[in-house]
């Protein structure tokens, strides 16, 4: 299983994700019973009533908590940050010209500026 995101960003995601479920109802204790009540895996309904919450506001806390744990899980490698292309949806280079165009105008560039100083 892998580890959960430091406490304080996750309080800092959870906090955020509080504030505007709740319009600034919830405090930053009733944050970290959230997490604590999450990391015992107390289901939704579970966590809304014993905190008497709104299950719309846990809904939202859950959420944020999710993605929040993604997100450390992506910051530590655990998780690409995205996946990789089906073997039919390879990104292919169909650029038109090659390395060759850039040299042959540089070397356009080059003479023409020899020629000039030299015609100066």
């Amino acid at each position: 299983m892998s580890q959960s995101p430091p406490p304080d960003n996750r309080l800092l995601a959870l906090r955020s994700a509080a504030q505007d479920a709740s319009d600034f109802a919830l405090g930053d204790d009733q944050v970290r019973r959230f997490m604590a009540l999450r990391d015992a895996r107390a289901g939704d309904d579970e966590i809304a009533a014993e905190m008497q919450l709104d299950p719309e506001i846990v809904t939202e806390l859950v959420r944020a908590d999710e993605a929040q744990a993604v997100a450390h899980r992506i910051a530590i490698g655990e998780l690409p940050m995205y996946p990789p292309p089906e073997p039919g949806e390879a990104v292919q280079d169909v650029r038109s010209g090659s390395l060759a165009m850039p040299l042959a105008v540089l070397m356009v560039v080059l003479v023409g500026v020899i020629v000039y100083a030299v015609v100066r």
